[in-house]
């Protein structure tokens, strides 16, 4: 007997003795190994989500692509914006008319990856002596063709443009409009190569190892060049090849950007473009990045990982820890576990808050939240970022880079963690803001007129209002339980 999963249908006819036969499959068709993409026959698109109940669903044009479209899961996407830099798209440079027109539509799918939570990667040139000390031939002669042989990668350009493609210059930051979109939580990589992900040590390549992620959205420029070579090499390493095609241009010309989409489309992954994005449908829940307490912040994407140690104990994201080793003010330390830049701007001024939404018990939290702490004027190095709050109590970790410009200032001091009795476990939630518009000026935020409700006089009024009113979003979070030993 047939799979009921599988209705055959056989039409005879007799012409010229041969039968036409056609084949109805309504079972998803599986594709891959343990990380399986599904067709779905019913619908002709893949499930790229691989059983995630969070999903957008991209319409593609069936005759165009032969197959209507896919879904992804946000959680584990990344629009990936590549070369989008002073040097190549910049009209003082040169007239890369298809590079300025994809700086509209890649705002707009910037947009839209925020609202569902897709992260944001900037993958860029960023070179320093120690790279073109190590450099293949090829890669820098690459340059010196355009530039003219005597000059190359590394070369001083006029009118303090700094040095060709070298990290924090000039011509190698981001193209203005596209500087002005990125935030404080979106990430920043540096590479050496056409391809990002050329080397399993290319910063790209560990964070997306580390953090699980799958499905890869791609922007930028040149999309024969650079864009090509990282997305040949995502598919090459296994993960999901989305292109945007109108978020991309080249000056190649000779049909090099119909290739290139030919090339992904047929065999490396999908095609699609910001139109389709900005339009996917959600079906299903809204995705949850970052969940400690829906009650307290809005779900984010954390950019930064946050360590925080008393003398005797450490948080650990939900860990139980007695009240009397919480009396000292903590050490707090920042890391970059991406190992790039935070923000297209250095010396961002970071903001240290703790919490208490269980105030004077989760029972009864009529005055919650509870605002134990704000320390403003702290400061990151290129990899990670470290409060010490008396000389005393030194980070546990001495091989961590350290910034400081003068230390953290406290807007409300530290108050110790002290459940009352009969009150069972408190949640203490840290949580680490950056100011939305990333500037580096000093920052003059408002104090609290009290610790309870952060100072609103509203019920469950908390960190959230304060955060807002002040211009701030977060950037990395972590919390502990404590309770008073009399239950």
């Amino acid at each position: 007997m047939a799979s009921e999963s599988i209705v055959r249908t056989t039409e005879e006819q007799q012409q010229h003795d041969i039968t036409v036969g056609t084949i109805k499959c309504t079972a998803s068709i599986p594709f891959g190994g343990e990380e399986q993409w599904l067709y779905l026959p019913a619908t002709k698109k893949f499930d790229l989500s691989r059983g995630s109940e969070q999903k957008i669903v991209f319409e593609c044009n069936e005759a165009e692509r032969n197959h209507s479209g896919f879904m992804i899961d946000p959680a584990t996407a990344v629009l990936i914006i590549v070369d989008m830099q002073n040097y190549f798209i910049n009209p003082i440079y040169r007239d890369h008319a298809a590079g300025i027109a994809a700086v509209g539509p890649t705002i707009k799918a910037i947009e839209r990856c925020r609202k569902e939570g897709i992260q944001i990667a900037w993958l860029n040139w960023g070179i320093t002596d120690e790279d073109l000390k190590k450099m293949a031939p090829a890669i820098q002669r690459g340059f010196s063709k355009t530039l003219g042989w005597h000059v190359g990668l590394g070369a001083r350009l006029p009118d303090r443009q700094g040095r060709c493609l070298f990290k924090r210059s000039w011509n190698a930051d981001l193209y203005e409009p596209m500087k002005a979109v990125a935030q404080p939580g979106d990430l920043f990589f540096d590479k050496t190569r056409m391809s990002g992900l050329w080397s399993t040590e290319e910063p790209l390549h560990e964070y997306l190892r580390a953090s699980g992620k799958q499905t890869l959205l791609f922007a930028g420029v040149n999309t024969d060049q650079c864009v090509f070579g990282t997305v040949s090499d995502a598919y090459s390493y296994g993960w999901d090849c989305i292109l945007l095609n109108d978020c991309t241009g080249t000056m190649t010309g000779r049909g090099a950007q119909e290739l290139a989409e030919y090339q992904i489309s047929q065999n490396m992954g999908f095609v699609t473009n910001s139109s389709a994005l900005c339009e996917a449908e959600l079906p299903f829940i809204t995705p949850k990045a970052c969940k400690l307490c829906d009650q307290i912040i809005d779900d984010f994407l954390p950019s930064l990982t946050l360590s925080v140690s008393w003398k005797k104990d450490g948080a650990d994201l939900g860990n139980t820890i007695k009240p009397k080793h919480l009396q000292s003010q903590p050490s707090i330390t920042l890391h970059d576990s991406t190992g790039s830049v935070t923000s297209t701007k250095s010396g961002l001024t970071y903001v240290i808050t703790l919490t208490d939404p269980d105030a004077p018990s989760r029972d009864n939290p009529e005055w919650g939240e509870m605002c134990h702490w704000i320390a403003t004027n702290v400061s990151v190095s290129e990899e990670t970022l470290s409060v010490l709050p008396l000389p005393e109590f030194g980070l546990t970790d001495t091989t961590i880079d350290v910034s400081m410009k003068g230390g953290p200032d406290d807007v409300i001091e530290y108050k110790p963690p002290g459940p009352p009795p009969k009150t069972g476990k408190h949640r203490y939630v840290f949580l680490v803001f950056a100011p939305k518009n990333g500037t580096t000026e000093p920052l003059h935020l408002s104090k609290p007129k009290d610790r309870q409700h952060w100072g609103t006089g509203e019920e469950r009024g908390g960190v959230r209002d304060w955060a807002g009113d002040n211009g701030l979003v977060p950037v990395a979070a972590n919390f502990i339980y404590a309770k008073n030993k009399k239950q």
